[in-house]
């Protein structure tokens, strides 16, 4: 049996079974019974840089729970992050990357033993599956939720603050329809039996976010003047994305007529539904009245875009956007108007976002979609 010392700390290390262990003498408790830290390992050095490890955590205050693994850190991290009042959309995007890209990789390793290489092969073996965007996000999470681990005495140091985040895959650049493309989906979403159809038509002729666009209500569309207010996007508490995110915006007369189709629509259904109707005087919902998901959203434009001859897995509903400022820079528009148009804060913005979309000069809103898509080129089903 070897003695040694570990800091202010005597002890011991000494053969058992198959491997070592070593001990050190924390003096004795209130019940005056010798109070011993153990720790096991194959070698002796092993032992010993784990019992040094011990005293440091000891000195620090750290209590490490041996059974407490990586799943648990980030998990105790999300609850705790429900509670803070920040967005649910925020906390959606975490946990589904921990569930599909954290958790099934490195959850199972103790906390205490996850090393900083650990963390860097974890993270460069996502990179071919996820955009730099998302590695950032990802490793972010775990950092905040081994230091959050760490205030609560359950680790000495945060190894994930000692790793570098590695580029991910390129991300899938926004694209936008041709003229040709969205006189299509136009023509396509104005038929009765595609019940997205006015947000499709909308999101064209007004740029709106799809957020906007989902959260929108008809308190806030005016018909008779063909104009509509965006209030508020679907920021959590309310929020706008910009101050200029709150904007009045005239809707074009395609817009007009999908909406008049579809308030009628939904009367319809409202009627048929009696009390099981739920009314959020949403423009966008189901037959119920419920809004729509995301998901819903997603999938029910895809429906379009196929059924209008092109590839809807290749579109995401938000290019919409990006049509519209592709349709209104190459119809003469300048990008300060089309920047007031899509409520971004600056032009920058717009040229940052939407580059590859902006031509050189141009001129106004809704009269503008009118001349690009006069009503009578696009005729419902």
């Amino acid at each position: 049996m070897a003695k040694i010392m570990i800091g202010r700390y005597e002890g011991s290390i000494y053969r058992e079974g198959d491997g070592w262990t070593g001990a050190i003498s924390l003096g004795f408790g209130p019940d005056g019974k010798r109070k011993r830290l153990k720790r096991k390992g194959r070698t002796k050095t092993e032992v010993k840089d784990k019992l040094r490890q011990a005293v440091e955590d000891l000195d620090k205050g750290v209590k490490p729970d041996h059974r407490y693994s990586v799943t648990d850190a980030v998990n105790d991290f999300l609850a705790a992050f429900d509670k803070t009042g920040r967005s649910p959309n925020t906390e959606s995007v975490y946990r589904s990357l921990a569930d599909h890209h954290l958790i099934p990789f490195i959850g199972r390793i103790r906390l205490k033993d996850l090393t900083a290489d650990d963390v860097e092969t974890w993270l460069n073996g996502r990179t071919q599956h996820l955009t730099s965007s998302s590695l950032g996000i990802l490793h972010g999470l775990l950092k905040r939720s081994i230091r959050r681990a760490a205030r609560h005495d359950k680790v000495a140091r945060n190894v994930a603050e000692l790793v570098d985040t590695p580029e991910g895959k390129p991300a899938r650049k926004s694209r936008s329809l041709t003229l040709e493309q969205a006189n299509a989906v136009l023509a396509e979403a104005a038929k009765s039996e595609h019940r997205l159809g006015a947000y499709v038509i909308l999101a064209i002729v007004t740029g709106l976010r799809t957020e906007e666009l989902r959260k929108l209500t008809w308190s806030a569309v005016d018909l008779d003047s063909a104009t509509l207010y965006v209030l508020r996007a679907e920021r959590h508490r309310g929020e706008t994305k910009t101050p200029l995110s709150r904007r009045g915006l005239g809707i074009a007369t395609l817009g007009v007529e999908a909406l008049r189709a579809l308030k009628a629509r939904q009367a319809a259904e409202k009627l048929k539904a009696g009390e099981a109707y739920e009314d959020h005087d949403l423009v966008f919902c189901d037959e119920r009245g419920a809004p729509y998901t995301a998901h819903q959203v997603r999938r029910r434009f895809r429906k379009i875009l196929d059924a209008a001859g092109l590839n809807g897995a290749d579109w995401v509903p938000r290019e919409l956007r990006h049509t519209f400022v592709s349709l209104m820079s190459d119809h003469g528009v300048p990008v300060e108007k089309i920047s007031v148009l899509v409520g971004h804060k600056t032009t920058k913005i717009t040229e940052t976002v939407y580059r590859h979309q902006i031509r050189p000069e141009i001129r106004d809103g809704a009269e503008h979609m009118n001349k690009i898509f006069p009503s009578k080129t696009v005729k419902s089903a």
